[in-house]
């Protein structure tokens, strides 16, 4: 009397299983019994391909589209695996111990392989693109726990401060943040955005301009770095690689100790190019919008190109902003399909020059009517 154990069976049309039957027949076939239907794969017929894992074992067979058996009964995985072997043909599951049990050293080296290829390229990867799935709302409270501990030490001029976020105002930067821009005494060249709206300035960028073009190119770069989540994907990428690095060692301190350097590096937090040109890109698009001239991001570009060369250690924003050739370029061919606006708003020279300043107080900013 034939033995038959219950399956799940797909016939490649419909996502939907039907109850079924299987046994192992001679010479070397299996059965497959529906409820209106019967029919035999030969066991070594090339189209029939077999996994198991754990307490499942799943059979395909066919041309596409393929039919596929899904079996949970210990005693027939058990049979079905002895004949397959017998044949000399393996599933992954089975193929992968052999190679274990035959040489561990090879078997070690293939899984380290498969751990660096994951943390390396595929880890990143996969966080950066998650962290666009977030709610807007943890950017928001990344850049909140960050801010306090960034800001500190930091002599922020709350005078300028007001004026630039006055010009920023005026170009209307991002529709998702509502963001707050700071602008901090130093000689040093550099500008960064929080994950959530905090934007810091340093004087020493803005006192190497000599239009309000290229600040408001700054500051619709930095923008579109909070826009597009930019920094968030990049802590993110970092996160993933140290709860990764966590698990592996045993050490949950590794969170803790993210979170912490992550708000006190995050001002040199580095971009890659093609975030970068991104930035530079969407940047330009916020400037036409605004009606400001999308050559301020070339002109921009090309001072810090210049000003790198005469101070190197004080180029703090090109370290985490990096500057290249090709990114001028493509800046420049961007500008020149866009075109210039036929009409700059005043109110931009006025408090771009107030901003200028050491300070905004000595150049008291009024109020012009509209």
């Amino acid at each position: 009397m034939s033995t038959y154990f219950k399956a799940n069976y797909y016939d490649g049309l419909t996502s939907r299983p039907q109850e079924a039957e299987v046994a192992l027949r001679e010479p070397g076939s299996l059965e497959v019994q529906l409820p209106n239907d019967r029919f035999f794969w030969p066991l070594e017929h090339g189209g029939m391909e077999w996994e198991r894992s754990g307490s499942m074992l799943r059979i395909t067979f066919g041309d596409h589209p393929r039919k596929v058996l899904i079996v949970r009964d210990p005693l027939f995985i058990k049979s079905f695996v002895m004949r397959m072997q017998l044949a000399g043909r393996r599933g992954v599951y089975d193929r992968t111990l052999s190679l274990a049990r035959r040489g561990p050293l090879l078997f070690f080296l293939a899984l380290v392989a498969i751990i660096v290829v994951g943390y390396v390229w595929v880890l990143p990867f996969t966080a950066e693109r998650m962290a666009l799935l977030l709610p807007l709302e943890v950017d928001r409270k990344l850049g909140e726990a960050s801010y306090g501990s960034i800001m500190l030490g930091l002599p922020e001029d709350t005078a300028r401060s007001a004026v630039l976020q006055e010009f920023a105002d005026k170009l209307d930067l991002s529709e998702k943040f509502d963001l707050r821009f700071h602008l901090v005494e130093s000689e040093q060249v550099n500008a960064f955005a929080m994950p959530g709206g905090d934007i810091v300035v340093f004087s020493g960028i803005v006192e190497g301009m000599e239009r309000p073009e290229q600040l408001a190119a700054l500051l619709a770069h930095e923008a579109t770095h909070v826009d597009e989540r930019h920094s968030t994907r990049m802590m993110v990428r970092q996160m993933a690689s140290y709860l990764f690095l966590s698990l592996l060692i045993g050490d949950v301190n590794a969170v803790v100790a993210l979170v912490a350097e992550n708000a006190d590096n995050l001002r040199n937090l580095s971009y890659s190019r093609g975030l970068e040109t991104d930035a530079d890109q969407h940047g330009m698009e916020r400037l036409q919008a605004a009606g400001v001239d999308p050559a301020g991001m070339v002109q921009l570009l090309e001072l810090l190109e210049q000003e790198a060369a005469d101070m190197p250690e004080e180029m703090a924003f090109l370290s985490s902003h990096p500057l290249t050739k090709h990114r001028i370029e493509k800046a420049r061919e961007l500008a020149q399909r866009m075109g210039a606006p036929t009409a700059t708003d005043p109110e931009l020279e006025r408090l771009f020059q107030a901003l200028k300043v050491r300070e905004a107080k000595e150049a008291p900013i009024e109020t012009v009517a509209e």
